[in-house]
């Protein structure tokens, strides 16, 4: 079960998703994809149009902008969270650590503070940005794969507990408080 969730902005990679998820269609392999966001600079028809086109209907959906419990229930039901993104201003994307919190295999780029979050053949992979067919050679990888899938989930899971939750933040931020005085 692969999740994406971001606004439809083009450089966050939804194309390249969808692209990606044809050629797993086209080698039979079995899989559920659930896209999330508001629109951006592609619409929800761009997006509908896609999977239309590609004969996906039966496996990937387009659930529009999801909050709160609805979003973290999609989080909760998936195994895999893709964010194929070349957004040129991409900084720490909280959808990662989300993602980690729920204990997800993550696959992204190397873009902006990715590799920070991602730590390539531990927690997911870093993929080639703009690049389809690396992004469906890793998602075949990890569908074949389902034991991998779930180790690294579960590694996701621990580093997300021992580096991005609210008490380490505030440790973290008390240290650097007392180094400054």
């Amino acid at each position: 079960k692969i999740f994406f969730l971001s606004n439809l902005i083009e450089s966050k990679g939804i194309l390249i998703l969808l692209d990606a998820l044809n050629l797993l269609k086209k080698q039979q392999l079995s899989f559920i994809c659930k896209i999330v966001g508001g629109e951006g600079d592609l619409k929800a028809s761009d997006i509908e149009e896609r999977i239309t086109k590609y004969e996906l209907n039966d496996t990937v959906s387009y659930l529009g902008r999801k909050t709160g419990n609805d979003k973290y229930d999609l989080y909760e039901e998936s195994d895999i969270f893709v964010f194929p993104t070349f957004y040129h201003n991409e900084c720490f994307p909280l959808v990662l650590l989300e993602a980690m919190s729920f204990g997800l295999t993550l696959v992204s780029t190397n873009e902006g503070g990715i590799p920070d979050i991602l730590v390539d053949n531990v927690n997911g992979f870093i993929v080639d940005k703009k690049n389809y067919k690396s992004l469906a050679k890793t998602l075949t990888k990890l569908v074949k794969n389902p034991e991998m899938s779930n180790k690294m989930g579960k590694q996701s899971k621990i580093m997300f507990d021992q580096k991005y939750t609210v008490d380490i933040f505030e440790k973290q931020f008390v240290n650097l408080i007392k180094k400054i005085h």
